[in-house]
């Protein structure tokens, strides 16, 4: 796993390992194949409580390697709103731990850059609500 990471461009995790510099997008039906992949594998973090439905997207960002039982990655999943706006206001984004394999995770395409964008200004701005009501 480490290896094919000298091919690609990585970032330090808030952990501080390096992962993928990228976030993956995938659909409804992708996500409970990754779902089934990862229950098969025996990998504990298998995406639960997470809204599966066609008017969802999810994000599956990176954030720490596992060895147990078998490499892969561990990501955080985030549930948007297909296609639109990635969060009305008011409305709660979905958070979940999946783990996938590294295959898998390189196979899965790409997060287009303006929703990467839009993700980013919301984590911004959750944190910093969150640190003003504390």
């Amino acid at each position: 796993m480490f290896d094919r990471l000298r091919d690609l461009r990585t970032v330090r995790s808030w952990h501080g390992w390096p992962v993928p510099a990228v976030v993956r997008v995938v659909s409804a039906r992708q996500l409970a194949v990754l779902i089934d992949a990862a229950v098969a594998s025996g990998f504990s973090r298998i995406a639960r409580d997470v809204p599966i439905g066609p008017e969802r997207e999810y994000l599956l960002v990176p954030g720490l390697p596992e060895m147990s039982p078998s490499l892969s990655w561990i990501c955080r999943v985030v549930a948007i709103p297909a296609g639109g706006a990635l969060v009305a206001p008011g409305e709660k984004l979905w958070y979940t731990l999946l783990d996938v394999t590294p295959a898998d995770f390189h196979r899965l395409p790409r997060v287009r850059r303006r929703r990467r964008d839009e993700l980013l200004h919301w984590m911004v701005h959750a944190a910093y609500e969150r640190r003003r009501r504390a």
